[in-house]
């Protein structure tokens, strides 16, 4: 007997919402969602920590900032410090493993690099995963980066959700058309528009749509 061969899966893993503090970044998800983002946790050497918020098929929203227990020079904290208000500013694609992933990106073209990280939950849970991201593009933080759990339980497995992704909106002045094929390739639910650059997100919620 034949056995089949099934397609990679990429889906939305999770939207991040950068914030010049943590406290400030849980409030803006209570008036959007209605809902508590619980803490997550800080990322050791990246100068930040983070706190989550459940949404709909293995999906969640991270607000992300600054970590005032650790040294923020020169660290992805210390951009964020700059944030005036909370606002989304990247997606994260899942799948299970870079090995579909990265010759599809060589045969478009994509030059990319892999960071391994992990972080210490408040209850004392050790979760690690990879994050690839694109480089030598002209898309900046519109261009998701990718996400692979392992063997870590995924963040949003005990969160109750707050909402459903619908779709992410991005909006680029030009070359749409490799963006385009890139989400499509990947049978992401993203839509695609000429604009002046920019990241929104519409979030199907108890009470009708929430736009982030």
């Amino acid at each position: 007997m034949r056995s089949e061969v099934t397609s990679p899966i990429y889906t939305i893993d999770h939207l991040m919402v950068g914030a010049c503090d943590l406290e400030l970044g849980k409030a803006w998800v209570t008036r959007k969602l209605g809902a508590m983002a619980i803490d997550g946790g800080c990322h050791a050497g990246q100068g930040t920590r983070n706190a989550i918020a459940g949404l709909a098929h293995q999906c969640y929203l991270e607000v992300i900032a600054p970590d005032p227990a650790q040294e923020l020079k020169g660290t992805f904290g210390e951009k964020l410090l700059g944030y005036k208000a909370p606002r989304l500013r990247a997606f994260a694609v899942g799948c299970d493993s870079f090995d579909d992933l990265v010759p599809r990106l060589n045969g478009l073209g994509y030059q990319y690099s892999v960071l391994d990280m992990f972080r210490e939950t408040p209850d004392g849970a050790h979760l690690s995963w990879r994050l690839l991201f694109l480089e030598g593009h002209a898309y900046g933080a519109t261009m998701p980066f990718f996400i692979e759990w392992g063997q870590s339980p995924h963040p949003s497995h005990d969160l109750v959700p707050a909402g459903r992704l619908a779709q992410i909106n991005v909006r680029l002045p030009g070359n749409l058309a490799d963006f385009q094929c890139l989400m499509t390739m990947l049978d992401l639910p993203v839509k695609v528009s000429q604009g002046a650059s920019g990241l929104s997100a519409t979030i199907q919620g108890a009470q009708g749509l929430i736009k982030i």
